[in-house]
């Protein structure tokens, strides 16, 4: 018995990809309206600042791995958040080749102030779960990330 292919098509948006996709968009595009708003940089800008903030010291592949985003385009976000006197980048002395990022005191101000806006949005979005239902949900994205890393 021969298998004839489907002639009926897959609608991508009832894909667990789409919606997660989706919900990224709709979660990016408020984002991208507060935090420039009321901290005054972009959202890509922010979420380098968050991390370098949260993890003072942190070394360049670090950063990239924890975003998960191009090199080259953190590289140039650096540049301009160093230009604004932002970000601090130096030498690592164990290892010369790597480089330690730090914020300036005008970078940690910023990341104080992005932080209120950044818990506000993340306790409005917890508020739609409960305790138990939020710690599954956070279970369930790392099996999702996992599992998504693996079809690479």
């Amino acid at each position: 018995m021969s298998r004839t292919p489907s002639r009926k098509g897959v609608d991508v948006t009832q894909n667990l990809s789409f919606r997660i996709i989706a919900l990224a968009s709709a979660l990016g595009r408020s984002a991208a309206t507060a935090i420039p708003d009321e901290v005054g940089i972009s959202v890509a800008q922010w979420r380098v600042i968050s991390v370098i903030g949260s993890r003072p010291g942190i070394s360049f592949g670090a950063l990239v791995r924890i975003l998960e985003i191009d090199k080259g385009w953190i590289s140039r976000t650096l540049t301009k958040l160093q230009q604004e006197g932002l970000v601090v980048c130096e030498p690592d002395p164990r290892e010369k080749r790597q480089f330690m990022l730090t914020l300036t005191e005008a970078g940690v101000a910023l990341h104080v102030k992005g932080s209120r806006i950044s818990r506000r949005r993340q306790q409005h979005l917890e508020a739609e779960f409960t305790p138990q239902e939020y710690d599954a949900l956070e279970k369930l994205l790392d099996r999702l990330h996992k599992a998504a890393e693996a079809l690479d």
